[in-house]
């Protein structure tokens, strides 16, 4: 029997996944997360911090899984705890699969991030080009890919790495973009008028992927993918933040005023980033199909605290 890890289960990308393995592959899913969860998605749950390596061997060790996502891993803190979430986890988990289960098929994450600033002679970006993060969290993601090609290449273990672009649908965290829009234009309609948010500047571009596309990336990855190979999982378009917004204030359907402000600008950010799915195509027969508009009404949708 297929036997399937999730960490970070209590997570965004993981709600997702999970069904989408139980559909696609079947088997027995457990779910591994920092705090406790009854979530009927997952066969079996283990509570514990994958920075703690006794944990990690606890979980592995009881689990013996064949196939593991590793979707732990912070965007925002202090660079050390960036590093922590990313990288420290990464190797706790490959080295402790080393030992316990050297033949589990392994899917870490990477990041768009890790591509730093892209010539648009470049664009869209496909998995040869060598960037240099801008970011802590794009410099995490690239030693997690190290973490992975070492792996593959002095080990022998089938490891692999998914880059996801911006991920947006359903239940989409204000971390990101998207959902830090969302979050405060529900706030705003929940306020008294006149209504008004603050965002950060609205001219950068960014790729847009469905997280239903996302997950369905990622278990083709885990099934098909190279070991110690990276895989785009993105769109292919652009779409400014002031479209992202257009359409959501659309979908308001009340009056909100929008002003930009410079403090919440983030460091390191890039003007423009359009990822290629073109190798996910060709070696795992994989492509987006959500549109764009459709998952940003899903992402909205979802946000109506009075919708069950």
């Amino acid at each position: 029997m297929t036997k399937t890890l999730v960490t970070g289960a209590n997570g965004f990308i993981a709600r997702h996944l999970a069904p989408a393995v139980r559909r696609i592959v079947g088997g027995r899913i457990a779910g591994m997360g920092i705090r406790p969860s009854h979530d009927p998605a997952f066969d079996e749950w283990y509570t514990g911090d994958l920075t703690d390596h006794a944990a990690v061997r606890g979980a592995i060790a009881a689990f013996r899984p064949s196939t593991v996502y590793h979707l732990v891993g912070r965007l925002r803190g202090s660079d050390e705890e960036i590093a922590a979430s990313n990288v420290v986890t990464s190797r706790n988990l490959l080295e402790t699969l080393r030992h316990i289960v050297p033949d589990a098929r392994v899917v870490l994450m990477g990041s768009a991030a890790e591509y730093g600033i892209v010539p648009m002679a470049n664009q869209p970006v496909s998995e040869t080009f060598v960037g240099v993060p801008t970011t802590p969290y794009g410099s995490a993601k690239q030693q997690v890919t190290a973490l992975a090609v070492a792996a593959a290449r002095e080990f022998d273990q089938h490891v692999t790495v998914a880059r996801p672009f911006n991920v947006l649908g359903p239940g989409v965290p204000d971390a990101l973009v998207v959902g830090a829009i969302v979050t405060r234009l529900r706030a705003a309609l929940a306020g008294p008028s006149p209504r008004s948010i603050t965002i950060g500047r609205t001219n950068a571009i960014r790729d847009f992927l469905a997280v239903e596309d996302v997950a369905e990336g990622l278990v083709r990855i885990a099934g098909s993918g190279l070991a110690g190979h990276c895989y785009n999982l993105c769109s292919g378009e652009g779409h400014t933040i002031a479209e992202v917004l257009e359409r959501l204030l659309a979908e308001v359907g009340e009056p909100i005023s929008v002003s930009e402000d410079e403090t919440l600008l983030r460091a390191g950010d890039v003007d423009q980033m359009i990822g290629s799915w073109h190798k996910a195509q060709r070696e795992l027969g994989w492509r987006p199909t959500i549109r764009f508009e459709d998952t940003l009404y899903a992402a909205w949708k979802a946000s109506n605290p009075t919708v069950t």
